[in-house]
C-alpha cells in the first residue's frame, strides 16, 4: 500500500479522516467510530469528519485504534493485519496474510508498540499472538499457551500491558464449543500466573483505560466487574441482546452493539434500563482515543553544545538525589573536527551507559568538560577515541586532572581504532555492523542500531559492535578482527552500499546486505532491519555527522533509529516522512538534533505531524525526560515489547527491505 496522495506539509494541520476501534484505551476525547466490514468507517460526536473511506479500496475488518489515535489496524483482504493512518494519507501491511491462517481482532496495547490479535491456522484451535506494532513480518510470539486445545479469541489490550480474552472449549474437531469465559493476561505475575479466570460465564471482554475494570457480555447484556470478577456493575437491563463493548477513552462510557445499531450507557450502571441509542449508527462500535506526541529539538549554538544538550536530555546530574534522569556510567570523547576515530563511538557510549561528547584534538573544551563533571561520579571511566593525534595527551591530562580515569581506545589508523572499540563492547560480539569508514551516514545509522542491543538496561541476550571498511575493501585490521571470531556465533552485516559488497566478498550468502540507493534510503533500511515498535526516532541531517554523532548514541540508549534527513531542503525526506508514518502508533517523541539552520522547523512541524493522531504535536525544545520504555530486549510473551531482534530476524528482515519500499512508493 502506498501513499493516498503526496502532502507537502507546513505548521499546518493535516487533512481530516479516520477509523475505528475495539480497544479500550485512555486518551482525551470521546470520538465514537463504527465499522462494517466494509471500505469506508463511520464517525460520531467529530465536527470534522463522518467517513473515512479506504484510499485502496480494500475491505477493512475489526478494525481498532493505536493509543494516540493516529493509526488503525484491521484485518486486511489477504487475512494479513495492516494499519491506516487516521487521516487516510498512508497505509502499512504489519503482518502478512498466511494460506489457512484466519485472524481477527487486532488490538493494541500499552504505549502503542505492540499489536495483538487472534488467529486460527488450519486444524489448530483459536490462539493469541502479539507482535511489535511496525514490524512488516510477524517478530513476535504467542500470548497463549503454546499446544493448548482451549480457544482463545477476542482480545483487548490495556494501557499496563494486560490483556483479556474469552476462551471456550474444543468441541473435539477443532471448533470452539460450550459456554466462554473471561480471563485475564498478566505477564507481571510469575509465569503460572500469567492467565486467570475473570468470569467463567461471559464473552467479548474489554480492559477499562485504567486497567482496573473489564466489561463483557454475558446473557446478551454488558457487565462490568473488577479484574477478580468481583464488584460488579450491570451496564445494561433492557431488552435486545448486546455484543462487542468498548470503553471512551475517558472511562464514562461503555458503547456496544445493540441489535443491529449501536448504543451507549454509563459505565457505573445508572443508564443500563435506557441506552443512549446513537441515531444511524451499525456495525461494530469503536472509540477513537487521542493524545497529543511532541516534536523535540535537542540543539545548542554549537557542536558542543548541542552533544551537551542531547546528553542533558537523558543522563542525570551526578549527586542530585531528586534527579529522575539516569546515572551514567562514563563519558564517551570524540574530537570534534572530524568522524573518522568517531564512527564506532555511539555504540560504545551505549555499552557504557553514558553520553557521548566531543572536544577538540588538543584541548578540554569548556562546555564538555562541564558536562563531564556534571554526569559522572569522581573517578569514573571517560573514554578517548582514537590516539594522541586524534585527541592529545593534553586532552587525556586534563581529563585525568579533573579526577577521572582516561581511557584510551585507539589503533594505527581509523579502522584499527573501530577495532579497539569493539573489542571494549563485547570480543565476542552476536551482530557486526561493518559500515565505510570513508563517510559517516551509514555508520550513524549503524551506531545507533548496535547500541541499542548493548545498553545494558536492555538485558540484552545479544551485543553489537560498528567496524569500518575501506569502501568495499577490509582494511588488514578488519579483516584480522574477523578472522579472530567465531563465524558460526555470529551474523555480519554490511550497512551501505561498500560495506556491503565487503560483507559479501568476505562472508559469502551468510552475509546481510542493508543498502539502498541514497544515504536516507540505507538509513531507513537500517531501521526497519534492526527496529519495530520505537518509542522514539531522531532526526539528523544528512549533510554533516556531529548532532547525528552524539544523537545516535542517546538512540542506542532509547532503543530507537536515527534517520536523516535533508534539513536545509523545503521538506523532509520520501524516507524519513515514510518512517515517521509508520511509527506513529509507538513513537510518542521525534527528536530533531540540531538547530534550525540544520533542520528546520518547517522540517521539525512536519515530522511531529507525521508521528501524530489529530491532536498533532507539540513542539519542545531541550527537554529532559527522555527515557527508554519498554526496553526489555528479550522480547517475551510476558512483556510483548518490540524487544530487539534476533540475529536470524535481522537476516529475515534485511532481505524484505527493497521490496517493501518498492510497495510503499
Amino acid at each position: 500500500m502506498a501513499f493516498a496522495s503526496v502532502l507537502a506539509l507546513g505548521a499546518t494541520a493535516l487533512v481530516a479522516g479516520a477509523p475505528a476501534a475495539s480497544a479500550s484505551l485512555p486518551g482525551s476525547g470521546n470520538v465514537l467510530t463504527t465499522s462494517n466490514g466494509s471500505t469506508s468507517i463511520r464517525f460520531y460526536n467529530d465536527p470534522s469528519r463522518t467517513v473515512l473511506a479506504s484510499p485502496f479500496d480494500e475491505t477493512m475488518k475489526h478494525v481498532a485504534w493505536s493509543p494516540d489515535g493516529s493509526l488503525a489496524s484491521y484485518v486486511d483482504p489477504m487475512g494479513g493485519i495492516s494499519t491506516l493512518r487516521w487521516d487516510g494519507q498512508w497505509g502499512f501491511q504489519q503482518v502478512p496474510g498466511e494460506s489457512g491462517t484466519v485472524r481477527e481482532s487486532p488490538t493494541w496495547r500499552g504505549n502503542g508498540a505492540s499489536l495483538i490479535w487472534a488467529e486460527k491456522p488450519a486444524g489448530q484451535s483459536w490462539r493469541i499472538r502479539l507482535a511489535p506494532s511496525s514490524s512488516f513480518k510477524d517478530f513476535g510470539n504467542q500470548l497463549t499457551p503454546p499446544g493448548d486445545s482451549q480457544h482463545y479469541r477476542n482480545p483487548d489490550g490495556g494501557h499496563d500491558h494486560k490483556v483479556v480474552f474469552q476462551r471456550q472449549a474444543d468441541n473435539g474437531s477443532g471448533a470452539p464449543t460450550g459456554q466462554s469465559s473471561v480471563v485475564l493476561f498478566d505477564g507481571s505475575k510469575p509465569e503460572d500466573e500469567w492467565i486467570t479466570v475473570v468470569d467463567d460465564n461471559g464473552s467479548n471482554p474489554a480492559l477499562s483505560p485504567d486497567g482496573t475494570r473489564v466489561a463483557f457480555v454475558r446473557n446478551g447484556q454488558i457487565i462490568v466487574s473488577d479484574l477478580s470478577g468481583n464488584s460488579e456493575v450491570p451496564v445494561t437491563s433492557n431488552a435486545g441482546t448486546k455484543d462487542n463493548p468498548v470503553w471512551s477513552p475517558d472511562g464514562r462510557t461503555i458503547a456496544f452493539n445493540q441489535g443491529s445499531g449501536v448504543a451507549t450507557a454509563a459505565a457505573n450502571g445508572t443508564q443500563a434500563a435506557s441506552p443512549v441509542v446513537v441515531s444511524g449508527a451499525t456495525g461494530v462500535p469503536a472509540y477513537q482515543p487521542r493524545k497529543k506526541d511532541r516534536a523535540v529539538r535537542l540543539f545548542g549554538t554549537s557542536r558542543f553544545t548541542t552533544a551537551a544538550a542531547v546528553s542533558q536530555s537523558h543522563w542525570k546530574t551526578y549527586g542530585n538525589a531528586a534527579d529522575t534522569r539516569e546515572q551514567a556510567g562514563a563519558v564517551v570523547l570524540s574530537r570534534s573536527d572530524t568522524f573518522a576515530d568517531a564512527l564506532g563511538g555511539s555504540a560504545l557510549a551505549a555499552a557504557k551507559q553514558g553520553p557521548l561528547l566531543m572536544t577538540p584534538p588538543t584541548s578540554l573544551e569548556a562546555t564538555t568538560q562541564a558536562e563531564i563533571q556534571r554526569v559522572l561520579a569522581p573517578g569514573g571511566t571517560v573514554y578517548l577515541l582514537g590516539s594522541p593525534g586524534a585527541l592529545s595527551t593534553g586532552v587525556e591530562d586534563a581529563v585525568r586532572a579533573l579526577g577521572y580515569n582516561p581511557v584510551r581506545l585507539a589503533g594505527t589508523d581509523r579502522f584499527s581504532t573501530s577495532v579497539a572499540i569493539a573489542n571494549a563492547i563485547d570480543p565476542s560480539p552476536d551482530l557486526v555492523l561493518m559500515a565505510t569508514g570513508m563517510n559517516y551516514p551509514d555508520a550513524l545509522a549503524a551506531g545507533a542500531a548496535a547500541g541499542s542491543y548493548n545498553y545494558p538496561g536492555a538485558n540484552s541476550p545479544y551485543s553489537a559492535v560498528v567496524i569500518l571498511t575501506n569502501e568495499a575493501k577490509l582494511p588488514d585490521s578488519t579483516r584480522t578482527y574477523l578472522d579472530g571470531l567465531d563465524r558460526s556465533s555470529r551474523t555480519l552485516v554490511g550497512i551501505g552500499r561498500y560495506a556491503a559488497q565487503a560483507a559479501v566478498a568476505y562472508d559469502g550468502p551468510d552475509a546481510v546486505e542493508v543498502w539502498g540507493t541514497s544515504r536516507y534510503e540505507t538509513a531507513l533500511y537500517t531501521a526497519w532491519t534492526f527496529f519495530s515498535g520505537q518509542q522514539h526516532v531522531a532526526l539528523a541531517t544528512g549533510a554533516n555527522w556531529p548532532d547525528a554523532l552524539s544523537g545516535g548514541a542517546l538512540m542506542g540508549v532509547l532503543n530507537g533509529p536515527l534517520m536523516l534527513t535533508l534539513g536545509t531542503a523545503t521538506d523532509l525526506t520520501f524516507e524519513a516522512e515514510l518512517l515517521l508514518a509508520e511509527s506513529a502508533a509507538s513513537a510518542g517523541n521525534v527528536l530533531i538534533l540540531g538547530s534550525a539552520p540544520v533542520i528546520s522547523d518547517r522540517q521539525r512541524n512536519q515530522a511531529g505531524l507525521w508521528i501524530s493522531g489529530p491532536l498533532g504535536a507539540t513542539a519542545v525544545s531541550n527537554p529532559i525526560d527522555l527515557a527508554r520504555t519498554g526496553g526489555a530486549a528479550a522480547r517475551t510473551a510476558a512483556t510483548g515489547e518490540p524487544g530487539l531482534r534476533t540475529p536470524d530476524e535481522v537476516a529475515k528482515a534485511a532481505e524484505s527491505v527493497r521490496e517493501r519500499l518498492a510497495e510503499l512508493r
